[in-house]
C-alpha cells in the first residue's frame, strides 16, 4: 500500500508541476499579471537567453517585466509549451520542455520564436509548484516582428 501511496504522490506532483507550466502560458497571452507572477516563487528568476536576452528576479521585478509585455487584443500571441521532463527531487523539481510561440502577421499565423524552458520549481505551503528558476533559451527568433515586450523606460 506504501508503494501504491508513493506512487500517487508522485502524479499527483507531477500534475501541479505542469498545471504551472500551463498556466504560465495562459497567463501571458492574456495579460493575466497575477496569475503569471503567481507562477513564480517570492525569490523566483526568470533569465532568458540566446537571440533575446531578458532577466528578472523576485516578483516585484517580475511584474515590471511582465507589465511590459504584450497581450490580447492588442497583439495576439500563444505561448506553447511541449514535451515537459519532469524529474522530481528531494524537496524541488526539474523540468526540460520545447516552447513557440505563435504570433499573429497581418492575420496569418507564423512562429515567432521557439527554444527551450529549463525550470526548477519548489513546493509551496499552498500546495502549488512554483518556479524558483525558468531558463528561456532561444534559439529562434523571427526578427521582421515586432517585440513581444517593449523596453524599460
Amino acid at each position: 500500500m506504501a508503494d501504491l501511496q508513493a506512487r500517487l504522490a508522485l502524479l499527483e506532483h507531477e500534475r501541479e508541476i505542469v498545471r504551472t507550466l500551463h498556466a504560465y502560458g495562459h497567463a501571458i497571452d492574456y495579460g493575466d499579471e497575477d496569475g503569471w507572477v503567481d507562477c513564480f516563487a517570492e525569490d523566483g528568476m526568470f533569465d532568458v537567453r540566446g537571440r533575446i536576452q531578458h532577466f528578472v528576479r523576485g516578483r516585484e521585478e517580475l511584474r515590471r517585466f511582465i507589465v511590459r509585455h504584450t497581450r490580447a487584443p492588442d497583439a495576439w500571441h500563444k505561448h506553447f509549451m511541449v514535451e515537459p521532463l519532469v524529474v522530481l527531487e528531494d524537496g524541488f523539481a526539474t523540468c526540460s520542455s520545447y516552447f513557440t510561440v505563435l504570433r499573429d502577421l497581418d492575420g496569418v499565423p507564423v512562429v515567432g520564436v521557439f527554444g527551450r524552458y529549463l525550470d526548477r520549481l519548489v513546493p509551496e505551503a499552498d500546495g502549488r509548484w512554483r518556479f524558483t528558476e525558468r531558463v528561456a533559451e532561444v534559439e529562434v527568433w523571427r526578427t521582421d516582428l515586432p517585440p513581444l515586450v517593449a523596453p524599460a523606460e
